[in-house]
């Protein structure tokens, strides 16, 4: 069991993102071993192939799953891709793109059936919702080198067309950078960021709807290898791609 003492949903409803760090989380010795064995899936991840900008920094997995809000029934959905317009993501959308996908292992794993869960209910439990929802499950390592510039996110300040993302940050390790800045909702984004966030522990997370204009600034290493990891996960109603 996972529990956390913010009304996240109510700050999302008020401000579309709320940060949460990770110290105001609680896990279940319960989950202890299958937390273990799904951080080391960073250690496992595969190359994304379709860095328009030619970079070679960023490794993930991605999974899709069907999550029905009555019964809390969460089944996979092997074999999926992930899309996303040219407008929601100039540099590297517009394609339907076939990241290598969760380890047969991590497909099953209670913790992240439980992080599913638990992100779902606390973003929409004040909100009238469908039943029926799409939950994508991004694994991502983004990697530095000694003079190397890596780019969490290469298209810049954007917004994510799923109706709410979670960001989980798995590991920090040998890096400058990485900042999150949230630039708030609207048409277009503000000037000037309204707040600013360097996630550096384990778990350090932010929730957002699809309003937020949000970037993480690049990273950096200064000596050897250093690396981000993070798990994203979003949910979209089903109804909405129909």
């Amino acid at each position: 069991m996972i529990t956390v003492n913010i009304d996240i949903g109510k700050r999302i409803e008020q401000a579309h993102h709320v940060q949460v760090p990770g110290f105001e989380f609680s896990f279940s010795q319960a989950l202890q071993e299958s937390s273990n064995l799904f951080r080391r899936d960073w250690e496992n991840l595969e190359p994304d192939l379709y860095m328009a900008d030619g970079g070679k920094y960023r490794l993930r997995r991605y999974g899709l799953y069907q999550l029905s809000a009555s019964s809390g029934r969460l089944s996979h959905v092997p074999g999926a891709t992930f899309y996303q317009s040219s407008k929601t993501n100039p540099l590297n959308g517009g394609t339907h793109r076939h990241f290598a996908p969760l380890a047969a292992d991590t497909v099953n794993n209670p913790f992240l059936h439980e992080l599913i869960r638990f992100d779902f209910a606390k973003l929409t439990s004040k909100n009238h919702i469908e039943d029926d929802w799409l939950v994508g499950v991004h694994q991502i390592r983004i990697v530095a080198t000694t003079g190397v510039t890596a780019n969490p996110t290469p298209e810049g300040t954007h917004r994510d067309d799923e109706t709410y993302t979670a960001q989980h940050l798995i590991a920090r390790h040998n890096i400058s950078g990485g900042i999150n800045y949230f630039y708030g909702s609207g048409i277009e984004p503000a000037r000037l960021p309204l707040a600013v966030w360097k996630q550096e522990s384990y778990f350090d997370s932010y929730y957002f709807d699809r309003s937020q204009w949000h970037s993480v600034s690049p990273i950096t290493c200064s000596n050897g290898n250093g690396h981000r990891d993070v798990i994203l996960i979003d949910f979209v109603e089903s109804s909405r791609l129909n």
